[in-house]
């Protein structure tokens, strides 16, 4: 009998190690409405945009940092996912140096406090305090969206060795995908060590962002602290190779995003409910704050205009602008500032005209429309539509005339295959009344 009590107790001590690693653990986070965290994001990206010169495909060495130091107070949340936060930057900055050229990007000071939210698979970055910039927007929403972190934490619990599927949501969200086309993204629990379970993330993932595909290659190690049940650190590094898009260059690279997040004990003063009295409460907020602001880099006008428009390329006397729509390029939009006349006079129509004859490699076929738009008091828009070829393809363009009481003027060129005529819809007009012109 004692023989048979020493085997016994013998091999419950050769069981009761593995029934240890063997124990299931809770990592699921349940952010609450009013929790408030510090939250830094750092960002190191490494690589070539490729170009095409006179038909050759270049290599421009591209490298950047982005620091993020904020405070994050949640608003709405369902499911364990934050829906809608509230955040105050105590420092946004982005640097880049692209080829020969430098690269400085940050906010300005009134633009600090920034709502993010997502509804719907729809993401929304806004300012309440107006409208941001493409270059602000770019700042605070292309950094890693902290909003769906938690959405690398498991529904049920997981023991060591476990592994779980990144539900489709968080994926798109995480990897600032327009449209998500597959993933393979899973999370595993590696280890558990003093209260702290170590994840690790990884797969690869594909994607649309600005109507050119994008392939990631996805490892990241993820902290969570057991006993606060909070996800407290993750180290993201991706390999990125995209497609040459409509509103972007092709480009490989590689990057590492590092993120701490801690839950404060009191609210920030930056975050209490009378410094969030502009906030909106509707999950829609009104058009004026998804709008972008855009001033000319000599100060001869500015506009407003929706997020569809991206900035492609800018000279001393143009603005190229792209209209895209789910991820396709509808049209393009050109400004050309024109010399000053006299107040109340403008370019006259028969030499406008005879410019838009004149315009290289345009054949024009047929003008669908000619004549004047009304507007606002005091100014003067002319609008010929035609259809033609420029460089061989089968275009319609329409050309705007826009000129202000003091005789400043643009001219709007508006570019697009004959198929996406009608899918422009009202947006060239509205884009050209939005352009307002410096008093000086």
């Amino acid at each position: 009998m004692a023989a048979r009590r020493t085997s016994l107790g013998l091999a419950l001590l050769l069981i009761l190690p593995s029934a240890g690693f063997a124990q299931s653990h809770d990592l699921s986070e349940a952010p609450k409405p009013g929790e408030c965290f510090r939250i830094t994001v750092e960002t190191t990206i490494g690589g070539a945009l490729k170009v095409v010169n006179d038909g050759r495909e270049q290599a421009v060495a591209l490298s950047a940092r982005n620091d993020h130091s904020l405070v994050e107070k949640v608003l709405k949340a369902d499911k364990g996912v934050i829906q809608k936060s509230a955040r105050f930057y105590e420092k946004a900055a982005s640097s880049a140096d692209v080829g020969s050229e430098k690269i400085q990007r940050g906010l300005r000071e009134q633009r600090r406090l920034i709502v993010a939210q997502q509804f719907d698979d729809n993401r929304l970055c806004y300012a309440p305090a107006g409208p941001l910039t493409r270059v602000e927007l770019d700042v605070v929403a292309e950094h890693f969206d902290t909003l769906c972190l938690t959405g690398l934490l498991p529904t049920r619990e997981v023991a060591v060795g476990d592994t779980w599927n990144i539900a489709n949501s968080s994926v798109q969200a995480l990897c600032l995908f327009e449209g998500l086309i597959s993933h393979e993204l899973t999370a595993t629990l590696g280890e558990v060590r003093n209260g702290q379970a170590n994840i690790v993330v990884a797969g690869k993932a594909s994607g649309i962002e600005l109507g050119a595909m994008v392939k990631l290659e996805i490892k990241a190690p993820v902290q969570f602290d057991i006993l606060k049940r909070r996800l407290v650190a993750l180290e993201w590094k991706q390999k990125d190779v995209r497609d040459l898009g409509p509103a972007s260059p092709a480009a490989e690279m590689e990057s590492t995003t590092l993120i701490k997040r801690t839950l404060l004990d009191e609210e920030p003063k930056e975050l209490t409910s009378a410094a969030l009295v502009a906030v909106p409460q509707e999950n829609d907020p009104q058009e004026l704050l998804k709008l972008l602001e855009h001033k000319d880099h000599k100060g001869r006008y500015g506009f407003l205009h929706t997020r569809d428009w991206h900035v492609v390329g800018q000279t001393e006397h143009h603005l190229v602008l792209r209209l895209m729509e789910r991820g396709d390029f509808i049209a393009q939009a050109t400004l050309t500032a024109l010399k000053k006349e006299e107040p109340g006079q403008h370019l006259s129509i028969d030499d406008f005209k005879r410019q838009i004859a004149q315009t290289p490699n345009w054949e024009l076929e047929e003008v669908t429309e000619a004549g004047e738009i009304p507007t606002d008091e005091g100014r003067y828009l002319y609008r010929l539509t035609c259809r033609g070829e420029l460089d061989g393809g089968k275009v319609t363009q329409s050309y705007v005339l826009l000129a202000g009481p003091q005789g400043d003027q643009v001219v709007v060129t508006f570019t697009m295959k004959p198929a996406n005529a009608g899918k422009i819809g009202t947006r060239d007009l509205a884009l050209v009344n939005a352009i307002g012109f410096t008093k000086k």
